[in-house]
């Protein structure tokens, strides 16, 4: 049986016709757009969308689906209303951390959509590169943590949440503007910007880049993704960076995207935890609202 965030998902495609707007409109990511889509259409035999010039199109199918989910989504809204006026809301408040590319790209959102489905639950938000915030669950001054960085500490459970592309940026003056792709030996006579030494992340950098025979001439570092994008817009150097922490610059044509021509370059986004602090209603309401784009979590929660 299909679920009711399923409808959800469905009826926002269905108003925008485009899966692109839906997920910025849901606050995910495509593929779990997609995703959602595709689990409804297999759960109900038929295809729902089909693709046209101007994006996505109900099928007869999801036609007679969409005036049945309007009405599923309303009374659920209903009750949930009536429900919620009889009892009393939890409420709280969620320490979370978070590496800071995730920390200042992909988490506000997530905490605006939170909020505003639990409005009497806060979330403060702690960002500090990855060992940082593994030291901040361990002591209890973060309840969940959101990272890019590997995390060896078996008392930490480790869940990971999907591989996001890394790609180098350039930016308007830089030759390779227009590029798509440039063969890794050309990395050897760029300047790079960096992040701070000591974080995960250069180490990565550095790790992946000299797996290709590259030393980094390495310009300029910061501790903050945007302090990165601004330098790389002004011509100081080159950079590499998740691909959801540049969207809005490519869109706005300050930055553009630059692949190798030896592979794609990838890292895995995680969620940490404590096992036995599990209780806390907070905690579990988050995680509820996560494994809506990301159903995996549920398992591993419930398993660990």
């Amino acid at each position: 049986m299909f679920s009711l965030y399923q409808l959800r998902v469905f009826l926002t495609v269905a108003e925008e016709g485009s899966v692109t707007r839906a997920a910025e409109r849901l606050y995910l990511t495509q593929p779990a757009v997609s995703q959602h889509i595709r689990a409804l259409e297999k759960q109900v035999g038929v295809r729902l969308f089909q693709r046209t010039a101007r994006g996505m199109a109900l099928t007869p199918a999801g036609e007679t689906l969409l005036e049945y989910a309007r009405r599923i989504v309303r009374l659920a809204v209903e009750a949930h209303q009536a429900v919620a006026r009889k009892g009393n809301l939890i409420q709280g408040e969620l320490h979370l951390g978070a590496s800071p590319g995730v920390g200042s790209c992909l988490v506000p959102s997530w905490i605006h959509t939170f909020h505003h489905r639990n409005p009497d639950m806060r979330v403060i938000l702690r960002t500090d590169i990855t060992p940082t915030i593994a030291r901040f669950l361990q002591a209890g001054e973060v309840e969940l943590a959101i990272v890019e960085g590997e995390v060896q500490d078996p008392s930490i459970h480790v869940v990971p949440l999907w591989d996001e592309e890394i790609v180098l940026v350039v930016g308007p003056h830089h030759p390779w503007w227009g590029k798509e792709k440039v063969p890794s030996e050309a990395l050897a006579s760029q300047w790079f910007i960096s992040r701070e030494e000591g974080s995960l992340t250069r180490a990565w950098e550095e790790r992946v880049l000299r797996n290709f025979g590259i030393v980094p001439h390495i310009i300029a570092q910061f501790d903050a993704p945007s302090a990165i994008k601004r330098a790389v817009e002004s011509g100081l150097g080159i950079a590499m960076l998740p691909l959801f922490a540049v969207r809005r610059e490519l869109a706005e044509r300050r930055l553009h995207v630059v692949r190798l021509e030896d592979g794609q370059l990838q890292r895995t986004l995680r969620l940490l935890y404590m096992p036995d602090r599990l209780q806390n209603p907070v905690i579990k309401a988050f995680l509820q609202y996560l494994s809506t784009e990301f159903p995996h979590i549920g398992v591993h929660v419930h398993s660990g």
